[in-house]
């Protein structure tokens, strides 16, 4: 299949051998020109070709003054880009334009796409700042912080540890614990062997971190940051990840796993846990669960912890995602958290009806 990086470049190599011209970064207003000379002369075959390689020219432009990604490559129609949680068709704008005069032009079409990148990006500032403050206020709450059962020694610890960690082998090795912030993952895996580092969006939760590892002896490193911006860390730098649920507090998962798979090592082990899409689309009526609100990828959902604001991610996003960014899927569960005989309405009959967690082991392909 090829690729939009190859159909760039075939855009690249007509302009220069048809048209005369160079198209760098900010050859906007030379594209559109091509484009408009193009438009008289070309039949529906050259049309397509035209279409796919600088549509495939001005997605590459997007991807790189505003992070724009592709996706949907393996599907029958044009490809599409996401930016700022907004989904289009480069391609098929440039069609349009091929066929259309009236049609916006490219300049047009780019301060489109900055706009809905910049309100992307606010959407994101603002579900950090709610969700720093609020979990700095769940810093109390025994569920997600404070933990009290630590075990007291190496082997108890490591025989603590998830399956697919413990059967890894850590000792040594270094560990991100990834949005892990509350004094659990990180001091338990430093207690087992592991050469930690805990990522959180909350210094107050981190702190319960820098606590448990004073009162069990062993050290470990905290980083206060968002889990999508890693850039303190250094490429292939970790030997493991694990990341429990929290990807849901931010609008896009893609920048989470490309950051994983920047500062993981070819080979890596990555363990992460989602909230499964379903689940946060259900909700309670008069003692059923039904589904209330639409699968769309980056959607606001209710937040099941106060003060905080949750988003929901798709599987293609969550599983595809992770494939597309260079992993290799080995095992995936849902964690059992159903109860048959649990009372109406309580989250053991609810997950009975609708798993609430799915949790995934993959590899970072050498």
């Amino acid at each position: 299949m090829t690729t939009p990086d190859e159909l760039a470049r075939a855009a690249e190599a007509h302009a220069r051998q048809e048209h005369g011209v160079t198209i760098g970064l900010d050859a906007v207003d030379r594209v559109d020109e091509i484009l408009r000379a193009e438009a008289g002369r070309a039949d529906p075959g050259r049309l397509e070709s035209l279409a796919a390689c600088y549509g495939a020219w001005l997605g590459r432009l997007a991807a790189m003054r505003w992070q724009a990604r592709w996706i949907g490559l393996s599907e029958p129609a044009a490809p599409r880009l996401r930016v700022g949680g907004v989904i289009l068709s480069p391609i098929d704008a440039v069609r349009r334009r091929l066929v259309d005069p009236k049609a916006p032009d490219l300049g047009m079409i780019l301060q489109q796409v900055e706009q809905w990148s910049r309100e992307g990006e606010t959407a994101r500032a603002g579900a950090l700042a709610t969700n720093r403050s609020g979990w700095d206020g769940l810093v109390g709450d025994p569920r997600f912080a404070g933990a009290s059962d630590l075990p007291r020694d190496p082997a108890a610890a490591r025989a603590a540890l998830d399956e697919w960690i413990r059967s890894e082998g850590i000792e040594g090795k270094k560990l991100l614990c990834l949005g892990a912030g509350g004094g659990r993952q990180g001091p338990l895996h430093a207690l087992a062997g592991a050469r930690v580092t805990v990522v959180d969006l909350s210094d107050r939760q981190l702190d319960h971190d820098r606590r448990a590892a004073a009162s069990l002896g062993v050290t470990l490193e905290t980083v206060r940051t968002s889990i999508d911006r890693l850039e303190s860390l250094a490429d292939s730098s970790f030997d493991l990840v694990l990341q429990p649920v929290s990807a849901c507090y931010l609008p896009d998962v893609g920048p989470v796993y490309a950051e994983v798979a920047r500062v993981i090592r070819p080979g890596g082990l990555y363990v992460v846990q989602h909230k499964q899409p379903a689940s946060l689309q259900g909700t309670a009526v008069g003692g059923e669960i039904r589904i209330a609100l639409p699968c769309a990828e980056g959607s606001t959902v209710p937040s099941e912890e106060a003060g905080t604001r949750e988003f929901l991610h798709t599987l293609d996003a969550l599983l595809g995602g992770l494939c597309r960014a260079g992993f290799v899927i080995e095992d995936v569960v849902e964690p059992p958290r159903a109860d048959a005989l649990a009372p109406p309405g309580s989250p053991g009959h609810r997950a009975w009806f609708l798993p609430p967690y799915i949790r995934v082991k993959a590899r970072r392909r050498c």
